[in-house]
């Protein structure tokens, strides 16, 4: 999957001078984890929108599922199919989302009848981030003239928010899903006069780059209507670029996105040059860049004024060094999560020698923004062996393999997913364990993308290795009886673990074959060594 585009802007890539970064400068507490929501000044909080206290919430793949279909959804009528909406060209496209209860993986569909099938190497489909009732994802869009169609490195970029309508008190239905096509952000975008005129609606070197790690989307307001998507860019020194987009635009101004050069304070000891993003959270009414071995930069990005916290992480978590990844590679062993309560949660999990067995799963619960506090999960601490004996103790068939790209419940802070990837057979798992309690609450198989429908002969396929997913609560403002797609899940997950324990079955039975054969070759080597030395007895 294509996370972004290299090249031309400066970014918080890694590849500067390694300096060693500023731990937090309130001593790490080690106290068993109450999990209390961090203490945060004004500007930082925000009263929660209105949803559905049930406790559900939705673990988010970045891979979205284009499908050319006309049928509203992924089921007819269900309530997350989105209202109409018109891409950069001029074509129609709805969104919708797949619902399958965690540990299981949730998918958006993105329907693009008009869109035509091209071949070339183009961008896919992918989920950014999500915040409360939305979901910012981005496509790719063949230009509105056929006869460029060849050109297609050279197709621009929409982003696009689909959003669900607040629950409600009341009798009427609620409005449908929304799909909102974001303008172009053409600041800092090449042009060329002949070719700008000739590759319509735009060309992507004509907007600003913008990569989908660095970006986020918050929602505020009263009942959801309001987000602001945001990109932030490093520039030069102590510089970075904060590209915003407000929903709606304040009266009598266009809607476009502004771009706002902001000073990072010297005493902040954030070393931009070597910063590389992982994640970007919504914490109150800022959003947070979170890079995984220095620390979190906390930006308001509701006011016109932008004010600035950073926290750097626990020393303990700065000791061990980024692991080499492909570049743009996502990190596999942290995460940073925020629950709807507010508790900010950093997982670690910390790699020994020889792997994979051998690990140690830690998380850290921020008890006070202000001070940058830290307190160390002494009763959530879990190591390999523990980790291991829960799968072997619920009788799974699961993998013994190192678990990755842990994240946190929305709903329970004790609770933490984790993939567990099979390489040798191509098999990926979720499973969701209680670390408090340590216990494996459940499991489930990951849905591949292209198992989501019968490919087209000219559409490429996005292969899964493993990457970072997104918690959303989208579904607590929907109304559960009208969710039909999560019907669907089951019965995908149901007729995979069939089809995998029949895999299984077949496998085991292949082994047990190579196992007779080599015993009953053995056999007859046996005979045929006993039969040689008979022979040579009776010579001599």
């Amino acid at each position: 999957m294509a996370q972004g585009r290299r090249g031309r802007r400066k970014r918080f890539n890694g590849h500067g001078k390694r300096t060693k970064p500023t731990p937090s400068s309130t001593p790490e507490l080690t106290e068993p984890s109450a999990s209390p929501p961090p203490r945060a000044p004004a500007w930082m909080m925000e009263p929660p929108l209105r949803a559905a206290d049930d406790g559900s919430w939705l673990i988010l793949d970045r891979f979205v599922h284009l499908t050319r279909r006309r049928r509203l959804g992924v089921v007819g009528g269900d309530a997350t199919t989105s209202s109409l909406a018109v891409d950069c060209a001029g074509r129609q496209i709805r969104a919708s989302l797949r619902i399958a209860d965690p540990p299981a993986v949730s998918r958006v569909y993105l329907h693009r009848p008009d869109t035509p099938q091209i071949d070339g190497l183009i961008s896919d489909p992918a989920a950014i981030a999500a915040h409360r009732n939305s979901i910012l994802f981005r496509m790719s869009v063949p230009f509105s003239d056929p006869t460029w169609w060849l050109d297609t490195t050279s197709f621009p970029v929409e982003y696009l928010v689909y959003s669900c309508s607040s629950s409600s008190t009341s009798s009427l239905a609620p409005p449908p899903s929304s799909l909102t096509a974001l303008p172009p952000c053409l600041d800092g975008g090449e042009t060329d006069p002949l070719l700008d005129e000739l590759l319509q609606p735009y060309r992507l070197q004509q907007q600003r780059i913008m990569f989908n790690e660095d970006m986020g989307i918050l929602c505020h307001g009263d009942n959801g209507e309001e987000f602001t998507v945001a990109d932030l860019t490093y520039r030069y020194r102590q510089e970075v670029d904060l590209c915003l987009l407000h929903h709606p635009p304040p009266d009598g101004i266009p809607w476009r996105w502004s771009v706002n050069r902001l000073q990072i304070p010297p005493e902040m000891n954030i070393n931009l040059r070597s910063w590389r993003t992982d994640v970007v959270v919504p914490i109150g009414r800022s959003l947070c860049w979170v890079d995984y071995y220095q620390g979190m930069l906390l930006i308001d990005v509701v006011e016109d004024h932008q004010q600035l916290h950073y926290i750097g992480l626990p020393a303990q978590a700065l000791k061990s060094h980024r692991p080499y990844i492909d570049p743009g590679a996502p990190d596999p062993f942290r995460r940073i999560c925020v629950t709807v309560a507010g508790i900010i949660k950093l997982v670690c999990i910390f790699i020994e020698h020889p792997p994979p067995t051998d690990f140690t799963i830690i998380t850290w619960t921020l008890v006070d923004i202000n001070k940058g506090a830290w307190i160390k999960d002494v009763d959530a601490i879990m190591g390999a062996d523990e980790f291991f004996g829960l799968c072997d103790s619920a009788k799974s068939c699961l993998p013994w393999v190192r678990p990755s790209f842990p994240v946190v419940s929305l709903v329970d802070p004790d609770v933490i997913c984790f993939l567990l990837k099979e390489k040798d057979h191509n098999i990926s798992w979720m499973v969701e364990v209680n670390m408090r309690n340590k216990v494996l609450l459940s499991s489930a198989l990951y849905i591949k993308e292209e198992e989501e429908g019968p490919p087209s002969e000219k559409d490429r396929r996005n292969t899964f290795f493993g990457h970072s997913f997104i918690p959303t609560k989208f579904t607590s403002y929907l109304s559960n009886d009208a969710i039909t797609s999560r019907k669907l899940s089951e019965r995908m997950q149901k007729d995979k673990e069939e089809e995998t324990l029949q895999k299984d079955k077949e496998e085991r039975a292949m082994q047990r074959a190579k196992e007779r054969r080599a015993m009953q070759k053995a056999k007859e080597e046996r005979a045929m060594q006993k039969l040689i030395s008979q022979i040579e007895g009776v010579r001599y």
